[in-house]
């Protein structure tokens, strides 16, 4: 039970990765440039949503 209870915290960050390596993988297929581009536009977007969950942690905010 605890192993649920821990996977249900990760659940919409495992999703989310695993959508954008999907997405990714699919672009890749059609072009490798375009691919390329893919990644790192979601590359970004994690760091930037990752240094927005550390921020709310830090201000006292989040769960």
């Amino acid at each position: 039970m605890k192993i649920l209870k821990a996977l249900q915290l990760f659940l919409e960050d495992i999703l989310l990765i695993a959508g954008m390596v999907f997405i990714s993988i699919a672009i890749y297929r059609i072009n490798v440039n375009a691919g390329l581009i893919a990644t790192g536009v979601f590359l970004f977007s994690l760091a930037s949503l990752v240094g927005f969950a550390r921020q709310k942690n830090k201000d006292g905010g989040g769960k």
